[in-house]
């Protein structure tokens, strides 16, 4: 599977043809998109354009609070989503972190989450698994798209970084080293949750953020309001 481009209307993302295919639709925009908002007639163009009738976004808090959508729950706050629900998008916003899309193949469940560092050390990708289980996904049977996010090239982090990492357990191998700089690389870490839960399928779009500034806002390149919007549902 390959990530692709695509543009309706005024939102473009990228998005993986295959598993919308089997009926997971889901989009990483780019910053050439409306605003993260989502608010007036953007809601209205959003739910229009993707054929949804609704969607959940939270207020994130670089935690490891997960949600399951259903019976009407519109948590206020939270990291992560569970949508077991058709045509209700889950929404996580990002600037860097990265947001990773987790689909149960042969289960209607799916998963969207934002993981900053703060996030990832936590291990919110496993908590996300976790529930996922709860619905009866197999984890032999889970695909994870990685989208978007600020690489190992850019992501300069101090020594008190490394160590929260090397005390929940992540290798080393996490952290790359240049002319005595300490740079992490987030995907790697969430990647190293993912095999540790016994997740292989994995697609890695693998663009940096702050090195893409042309195609996305970046925190750490100067965009300290702008996000972009993620975003994953069940078709009906």
């Amino acid at each position: 599977m390959q990530f692709k481009l695509k543009n309706i209307n005024d939102w473009s993302y990228y998005y993986v043809p295959e598993l919308e295919q089997r009926g997971i639709k889901h989009g990483f925009f780019t910053a050439k998109s409306p605003s993260h908002t989502l608010q007036g007639d953007e809601k209205a163009e959003f739910l229009g354009a993707f054929g949804l009738n609704d969607f959940v976004i939270m207020k994130q808090e670089h935690g490891v609070d997960v949600h399951v959508i259903q019976d009407g729950h519109r948590p206020v706050s939270g990291d992560g989503l569970i949508i077991i629900s058709k045509d209700i998008a889950g929404i996580v916003k990002t600037a860097d972190c990265l947001p990773i899309v987790i689909c149960g193949m042969d289960s209607p469940v799916v998963s969207i989450i934002h993981a900053g560092w703060r996030g990832t050390a936590k291990k919110i990708t496993k908590k996300a698994i976790e529930k996922m289980s709860e619905f009866g996904v197999n984890r032999k049977r889970i695909t994870a798209i990685l989208g978007p996010s600020i690489g190992p090239c850019c992501y300069e982090v101090k020594n008190d970084v490394r160590n929260v990492f090397m005390e929940e357990g992540f290798s080393d191998d996490i952290f790359k080293r240049k002319n005595n700089t300490l740079f992490l690389d987030i995907r790697q870490a969430n990647m190293e949750i993912l095999h540790n839960e016994g997740i292989e399928d994995i697609y890695d779009i693998n663009l940096c953020t702050r090195c893409s500034r042309d195609i996305f806002n970046s925190y750490r390149g100067g965009e300290k309001e702008k996000r972009q919007i993620n975003f994953v549902s069940l078709t009906g």
